[in-house]
């Protein structure tokens, strides 16, 4: 059985985040559901995280769970991800905060993760010399 792309992230912490990105819980929703399933659709979950943990210098992996990859990725992997998903500016920045706000719930606010950029802005963030990774969740199938 294939879990839903949601089952990773709160409903009421989607519409929060919606809300701050002034756009709607099931536009998001449909934009979090469209990641999910593009990763899933090649190369695919594991083999994704597979593939980021040998390239990347460092390990991605913030925490694995039977059901999702808590991720802390490389700030060059969410605008690749923007460009094949065709996602403007202002949907980027609502994806990313929704990973964001989803990782410091389940990992909580005293992780390196944390020192991450949640609102698509690209400056350097003081403790990050490199500007940061980014977070990102994905759903296992």
């Amino acid at each position: 059985m294939t879990r839903d792309p949601l089952d990773g992230f709160d409903a009421d912490l989607v519409s929060s985040v919606a809300a701050d990105h002034e756009t709607t819980p099931e536009r998001l929703s449909e934009l979090v559901a469209r990641h999910q399933r593009s990763v899933r659709d090649l190369p695919g979950v594991d083999d994704i995280v597979y593939e980021w943990r040998k390239a990347f210098a460092e390990n991605p992996v913030v925490e694995r769970q039977t059901e999702r990859y808590l991720l802390s990725v490389p700030s060059h992997v969410w605008p690749e991800f923007a460009s094949a998903l065709s996602l403007s500016d202002t949907e980027l920045a609502a994806l990313q905060a929704v990973h964001a706000a989803q990782m410091r719930v389940d990992v909580g606010e005293d992780t390196d993760v944390n020192n991450v950029r949640d609102d698509g802005d690209d400056r350097e963030i003081a403790g990050n010399d490199d500007g940061g990774d980014d977070p990102m969740i994905l759903v296992r199938p």
